[in-house]
């Protein structure tokens, strides 16, 4: 289940999971607003050179995921099957890459001290490609529906955009609880306890006040997207 975290005018109003990556879809396109900014937990592209291999844009690769889960025979022969014996350079198992993993705004977020990981790591601790390829079926919808993806698109609202939490959490250590609960401790007393209660409430909190004090900056890539700050 996803956690939500709303701001509005600089305050925490929501923090709370329940939601599949569909129903979260789902809520944001029938709740949107003509001012509003998401940002999701994933990467919206994969690394340049291997779109290219492959004849893809970002849209391109996000309609080919959307369309492979319309229905399930489609599902049962691609994307799920697909990630029980990937093909190098994703690799569940063992590295299948030395080189070229990362996207460009990966390696500036390495680069400023935070340790992104590559689209192409399927499994163990802090691997982001399940999701990612899971949740680029999410921005097709939404691109579908009338959001802005930044920065393929100009960041004008509604608009979603590629964030990662680490950013927004400084220092913390949040597998700590303690930790985050002083972290939180100036949060509105109904959300404080929910807040520190697991790193992903934590995360949502931290990342949702973060964007609302500012701009996605960086000029990101036509092809491979950007994180927000970078």
């Amino acid at each position: 289940m996803i956690w939500v975290a709303e701001v509005i005018r600089g305050e925490l109003v929501r923090l709370e999971n329940g939601r599949s990556r569909e129903e979260v879809a789902d809520w944001l396109i029938g709740t949107a607003t003509p001012d509003l900014v998401v940002g999701l937990d994933f990467a919206f592209s994969l690394p340049a050179w291997y779109l290219r291999e492959h004849g893809l844009t970002a849209r391109g690769l996000w309609a080919a995921l959307a369309e492979e889960s319309l229905t399930p025979l489609m599902r049962e022969r691609g994307l799920a099957r697909w990630l029980a014996a990937p093909e190098p350079p994703f690799w569940t198992t063992r590295k299948a890459l030395t080189g070229q993993e990362f996207r460009r705004t990966e390696e500036a977020a390495r680069a400023a001290g935070f340790p992104a990981k590559s689209v192409f790591q399927l499994v163990g601790a802090g691997q982001v490609g399940r999701g990612s390829l899971h949740g680029m079926r999410a921005l097709h919808r939404l691109a579908g529906a009338g959001f802005r993806i930044w920065p393929f698109d100009p960041p004008r609202p509604p608009f979603v955009a590629e964030v990662y939490p680490r950013m927004f959490t400084g220092g913390v250590t949040k597998s700590d609880p303690a930790a985050r609960a002083r972290a939180v401790a100036g949060f509105p007393p109904a959300f404080r306890e929910i807040a520190a209660s697991t790193e992903d409430a934590f995360d949502a909190a931290m990342t949702a006040l973060g964007m609302a004090a500012g701009g996605p900056g960086g000029g990101g890539d036509e092809l491979e997207g950007g994180i927000w700050g970078c």
